[in-house]
């Protein structure tokens, strides 16, 4: 009887403990995200953080990135290797804004919501932040990295690329091909190439914030 009558309460007191350590690991998981978030970001913006990533790093846009395509070919033509470094720099010099919008996001996220997180996928925090900041960090990122390329001349080199392009597809094209061809040239303006640098940056912050959140995720399972 006397053993009965102890079940439940040993049963509430493993309970109490669980839940305690599931709060305290949710804590301690919100905390290492936001420091997550800084190593992320400064992995980014650090001189290469981009560009020497090939997880990362922002290709040439279409059409320049499908007529030249591969590295054998970026050598050989040393305008359009540097402009797939202007664009590259742009997002690194961009990058940094999108700390403080992620981590308020952490900040503002309670117990119960960061132990589902915690319960969740590998990435389940980066999936999150994504969806609930991806479009604010994106808005932030715009003027900047639309700044960049025009003072880096960017925008510049990639009109002359473009336009360089649509001339030797001119040339080769078939009267009936022309129409075609020359609508895929311009189907990136000029004053679109900021969208697409801010795209891609963007979408290469939350690889690296995932990537933060796996090791997050294991130094946390083997501390407790």
């Amino acid at each position: 009887m006397v053993l009965s009558a102890c079940s439940p309460l040993v049963d509430n007191v493993q309970q109490a403990a669980q839940a305690k350590l599931g709060q305290l690991l949710a804590d301690q998981f919100g905390k290492r995200l936001q420091t997550g978030i800084d190593t992320a970001i400064g992995r980014l913006a650090m001189k290469g953080g981009y560009l020497d990533d090939p997880l990362v790093r922002i290709l040439l846009p279409p059409p320049l990135g499908m007529a030249i395509g591969v590295a054998r070919e970026l050598q050989k033509n040393p305008q359009a290797a540097l402009l797939e470094t202007l664009l590259n720099q742009a997002a690194e010099h961009a990058v940094p804004v999108a700390g403080p919008i992620l981590k308020d996001i952490v900040a503002g996220m309670d117990t119960a919501s960061l132990e589902s997180l915690l319960d969740s996928g590998e990435t389940a925090a980066a999936d999150s932040l994504k969806e609930k900041g991806g479009t604010i960090v994106r808005k932030a990122l715009l003027p900047v990295i639309t700044e960049t390329l025009h003072a880096n001349g960017a925008v510049e080199l990639y009109g002359r690329l473009a336009k360089a392009k649509e001339e030797a597809d001119r040339l080769a094209a078939s009267a009936q091909d022309l129409g075609r061809q020359s609508a895929d040239v311009q189907a990136l303006a000029e004053e679109q190439l900021g969208a697409y640098v801010t795209d891609q940056a963007v979408s290469g912050l939350f690889v690296k914030v995932a990537e933060e959140e796996r090791t997050i995720r294991a130094d946390l399972g083997g501390a407790f």
